[in-house]
């Protein structure tokens, strides 16, 4: 399947607004910056278009799954490269540099995906990566949270949470 890069792009422009943030204290001290509606909306607003595309309801936000992601991502700040392996059921992105990544650089990234992903055999090509995608696309699937953090290396680590989860062994997403 090819990826629809028009459509993505359409998407990525719609869903791009202006990012406020806050700070909160998480433990020891440290800023906890939890998503606010705008940012939030970037992340359900181009995943939401590219679920459309198969027929499958929106993605809901989930205020309680952004909270989880945020603890969970807090816990990674200082080692971002221990958290894709340790990353059981959730999506995660990585964004390298100084660059202002933002939610709709990981949606963009996971949604690459789709053109590693052989849906008659329901499998990924030989070496590469669509779990992200497949999990993004579960039919299953209502609700989303997220979180961004800014790790200790300068990285930008953002993490999603869906539920019900997907990628279950031997089912096909959609």
């Amino acid at each position: 399947m090819e990826c629809s890069s028009r459509r993505l792009s359409c998407c990525v422009v719609l869903a791009t607004v202006l990012l406020l943030s806050s700070s909160h204290t998480a433990a020891g001290g440290a800023p906890r910056r939890l998503l606010q509606i705008s940012e939030a909306q970037q992340f359900v607003v181009p995943q939401t278009h590219l679920r459309a595309i198969y027929g499958l309801h929106p993605l809901k936000w989930s205020s309680d799954l952004a909270e989880q992601m945020t603890r969970w991502a807090d816990q990674y700040r200082g080692d971002c490269a221990s958290a894709a392996a340790a990353a059981g059921g959730v999506n995660v992105f990585r964004g390298y540099g100084g660059e202002a990544w933002q939610p709709s650089d990981a949606v963009a990234a996971w949604a690459e995906e789709a053109q590693h992903y052989n849906y008659g055999a329901n499998a990924c090509s030989a070496g590469e990566e669509c779990g992200h995608y497949k999990q993004m696309m579960w039919r299953d699937s209502t609700q989303v949270g997220c979180a961004s953090v800014t790790c200790a290396s300068g990285e930008t680590l953002m993490a999603c949470q869906y539920e019900p989860q997907g990628n279950i062994m031997g089912q096909k997403p959609f």
